[in-house]
């Protein structure tokens, strides 16, 4: 097949580039290695280098990678952008496209199918309708008659598959594509070492957790169930990686540390160093929908975890209940931690590989094709 994808090239406080970071570089990658002629297009909402940039004949990479600044008008991006999709639908002739990232995207692919006569698959790795875009005047209901129409769908949970199904009526096929990891790249490492490298205590309890730091995510309530934790047992330290939101304070104390935003590569390295690692969420149209790829990440680095009470998180869980704790509760979390610390708990969860998920992808866009 000819796949072309269409993306953001920022997003989880990534590059879809510079870091070959995630669902979007990983699903074309492995589409590629099986065999696929795959080309994308990120669009990139800061200022970037543009052009072709990544491919065979650049840095080795199975995929054709362009990339557009959307720049400060806007305007003159988004035609930028839609001219080299447009020149790509002509000489490349895709035989499909998957449209990721946020619903502008969704949209400029529906508009482009009916042009060209392609058939397109979206795919949702959130609720997009929890992104600030969709607040924008007319976006909102033109994504959904775009779904609708769409000749396939991808949901990142069944939570959200289900939501899909009900509230756009989606004349495709709808199935469930969660988040995976990289082979090879979470797994076991010496916790010693990990926390020698990291610059953290080697033999304090180290609870913590990596990703957005924001109050939308429930933050602040790991923070003050630290602060509980450390005043009552000293020996324990808080350790989080990550870019922080407006408005967040981060604690202060010897307990206490910040390691900043990790390059994604360093990210294993953090995970072993933990004693729990904490997935934080709120009960919120962002948070039932949404598949926290740092379970995967955690639970393939053998790590006791403790995670909110919401979403996929509770139906993956379901069978280690000691595992979760309300998402709006500090005494519920100070309690999920207290019991991961004395007797500790890895989930034996099936844990999906990009490989596995690029099989399930190709799968749906052969019968899409058939």
């Amino acid at each position: 097949m000819r796949i072309l994808f269409l993306s953001k090239r920022q997003y989880m406080s990534k590059d879809l580039l510079d870091d070959q970071y995630g669902r979007f570089y990983a699903l074309p990658q492995e589409l590629a290695r099986l065999g696929h002629q795959v080309k994308g297009v990120c669009l990139s909402y800061r200022l970037k280098q543009e052009g072709h940039l990544a491919g065979p004949e650049i840095n080795n990479t199975l995929v054709d990678w362009y990339s557009v600044n959307i720049g400060r008008s806007v305007i003159p991006g988004l035609y930028s952008y839609s001219k080299i999709i447009r020149r790509l639908c002509c000489d490349f002739k895709p035989e499909i496209i998957v449209a990721c990232s946020d619903a502008l995207h969704v949209i400029i692919a529906y508009i482009l199918t009916q042009k060209f006569s392609i058939s397109c698959v979206a795919d949702l790795y959130d609720n997009f309708e929890s992104f600030g875009l969709t607040k924008t005047p007319g976006i909102l209901p033109l994504f959904k008659k775009s779904v609708r129409c769409m000749a396939g769908v991808t949901c990142v949970s069944t939570a959200l598959e289900k939501y899909v199904k009900e509230q756009y009526n989606p004349r495709g096929k709808v199935v469930v594509l969660p988040n995976g990891i990289r082979e090879k790249q979470f797994r076991p490492i010496n916790q010693r070492q990990c926390r020698k490298d990291l610059g953290l205590p080697l033999d304090a309890k180290l609870i913590g957790t990596a990703g957005a730091l924001d109050v939308s995510r429930g933050i602040d309530v790991l923070f003050e169930a630290a602060g509980s934790l450390i005043a009552e047992d000293s020996s324990i330290h808080l350790v989080v990686a990550g870019p922080m939101g407006a408005g967040i304070v981060m604690p202060q104390g010897d307990n206490i540390h910040y390691i900043g935003e990790l390059e994604y590569r360093t990210i294993p390295a953090l995970f072993n160093a933990l004693d729990v690692g904490v997935i934080c969420n709120r009960d919120s149209l962002f948070g039932r929908y949404c598949f926290p790829q740092k379970a995967y990440e955690m639970l393939a680095c053998d790590l006791s975890v403790v995670a909110a009470d919401v979403g996929v998180m509770s139906e993956m869980f379901k069978d280690y209940p000691e595992c979760l704790f309300s998402p709006e509760s500090q005494q519920s979390l100070v309690q999920a931690i207290r019991r991961q610390l004395v007797f500790p708990t890895s989930p034996d969860v099936e844990i999906a590989t990009w490989t596995d998920l690029a099989k399930e992808m190709e799968g749906l866009l052969l019968e899409i094709m058939g």
